[in-house]
């Protein structure tokens, strides 16, 4: 049996990669059928993962849920430039809107990039003025809504081509 002392380190070695090709198409399979996959115990596969998990490897796993069929509301994108001075209270705000999935800091003076869900354009219209009109430190807004994702419906082939458009894997889940 390999195993693998805990991890006290973000190093990975080649049955931790194999492992992590082997989840991020299936993050649900068992420990039995990965180790089979990539050669191990069930036993050295759970101690495998479980230091991935702890060294901060592994961040999570998720559902990946297919937006088209489910249709939940409209994704879109937020793009803010903050004043300096308030930058950190706009961020703040932002991370209290419930509306708001993700929210990321991005290059330029002050700049802040949001991924959102609303029920419609009309209420995605009515959230953004008012995030403009009331939260202070905001300068500029601008919004888009999204058609469609193109790089998360990407599969990777063994190769490392791309294929399958239409495929709804993630692969940045896991």
């Amino acid at each position: 049996m390999q195993g693998r002392p805990e991890a006290d380190n973000a190093k990975v070695d080649q049955y931790d990669k194999m492992i992590l090709e082997v989840i991020r198409d299936n993050a649900r399979m068992s420990y039995s059928d990965i180790g089979n996959t990539v050669g191990l115990s069930r036993v050295s596969v759970k101690k495998r993962m479980e230091a991935m998990e702890k060294a901060g490897v592994i961040k999570g796993y998720c559902t990946v849920i297919d937006e088209e069929l489910v249709k939940q509301g409209i994704r879109y994108l937020i793009d803010i430039e903050a004043t300096p001075e308030e930058y950190q209270e706009v961020v703040k705000v932002l991370r209290a809107d419930r509306e708001l999935e993700e929210i990321y800091s991005t290059t330029g003076e002050s700049r802040i990039h949001c991924i959102g869900r609303s029920r419609s354009t009309s209420t995605l219209e009515a959230h953004v003025n008012y995030l403009f009109n009331h939260t202070k430190g905001i300068r500029k807004i601008s919004w888009h809504v999204l058609l469609s994702d193109l790089k998360r419906a990407e599969e990777r082939s063994a190769d490392g081509t791309e294929t399958d458009l239409g495929s709804p894997k993630n692969r940045d889940c896991v």
